[in-house]
């Protein structure tokens, strides 16, 4: 909760302002307000997110081949105690972005008084923190990987890529599904369908299917005018946050602005988590006066992965169309 402080006004004063400021308006209040603004980011942070505090590199323990020692015996059968593997380790890098918040002395002296210099500091918290979350955002379907970000979907979601230090062209236990579609009058149902049934049996957790799709505006107003009336049911959180979705069995459907065109991804939130810094989710840092400027100026930060530990849990369709 913000709590009202008086401060006495002078250049000693000015940065304790600016920092109980920006404590103030990087709550959780203000981040779900930001997110709401791009689906997949919001979906990842309401539904995936989980908090580390600090590591090189996020470790995710993977198994992936069966114990071929289990058997049925009787009596004095001899049992098998062949060593076996079959257990390995993926590795995901931190990503890291900043946007910088500065204030010249000028705007101090012109939004004079504590709520004046408040307010225009809020605004550019804001400013800063929604330009992250769409950097982010835009990143997830970038078509070329960066090293530095969050990982993007389409790299990510696929059969051929190293994810996590894992190849996936090697391993094939490791491969996404990826289904190559074409117009969703014709084949869309029916290739979502086989699809999301495809990613329900993958793993022991017979009955975890997909809870999230997105795909592009023209492919979501497709299915949307292919249902009756009655079957448009929508995930009520998403749509209080000014989400427009609907449901495909019992996935929340909705469509991005950043999905490529042609692209639908069924996602799970048992196999895909978004890892936030639990000291850089939107951080501040102190607010410093440069030696040969009139000014304040700090960053937010914000550091973070997307890691999955199964990835045959996750989908791409590609080539759709209206």
């Amino acid at each position: 909760m913000a709590v009202n402080t008086l401060f006495t006004w002078g250049p000693a004063n000015v940065d304790t302002l600016l920092a109980t400021t920006l404590s103030v308006f990087t709550d959780k209040e203000l981040n779900d307000n930001i997110f709401s603004g791009i689906p997949t980011w919001y979906y990842l942070n309401e539904k995936n997110r989980v908090t580390k505090s600090g590591g090189a590199s996020l470790l995710v323990r993977l198994m992936y081949q069966k114990n071929s020692t289990a058997q049925f015996y009787s009596g004095y059968d001899i049992l098998d105690v062949t060593p076996q593997e079959g257990l390995t380790v993926a590795q995901f890098k931190w990503g890291r972005a900043a946007s910088s918040i500065t204030i010249s002395g000028q705007e101090q002296d012109q939004n004079s008084g504590e709520a004046e210099v408040a307010d225009l500091l809020k605004d550019k918290v804001e400013q800063s923190m929604m330009s992250i979350t769409d950097l982010a955002g835009r990143q997830l379907y970038a078509a070329a990987n960066n090293t530095k970000a969050v990982a993007n979907l389409p790299l990510f979601v696929d059969a051929t890529s190293t994810i996590g230090d894992v190849n996936s062209s090697t391993n094939s236990w490791w491969q996404a599904q990826v289904k190559a579609s074409g117009s969703f009058a014709a084949q869309g149902t029916s290739d979502w369908r086989n699809v999301y049934n495809t990613l329900t049996v993958q793993g022991q957790k017979m009955q975890a299917p997909p809870d999230f799709g997105v795909t592009t505006q023209t492919v979501f107003e497709a299915y949307e005018a292919s249902l009756v009336p009655q079957l448009r049911f929508a995930n009520n959180k998403l749509g209080d946050a000014g989400f427009e979705n609907l449901k495909f069995k019992n996935m929340t459907l909705m469509f991005d602005p950043n999905v490529p065109s042609g692209e639908c991804y069924f996602l799970s939130s048992d196999a895909l988590k978004l890892v936030v810094h639990s000291k850089r989710n939107f951080a501040r840092t102190p607010m410093v006066k440069p030696a040969n400027q009139d000014a304040l100026t700090g960053q937010i930060i914000w550091m973070g992965q997307l890691t999955t530990n199964n990835r045959r849990k996750l989908a791409k369709f590609t080539g759709m169309t209206a």
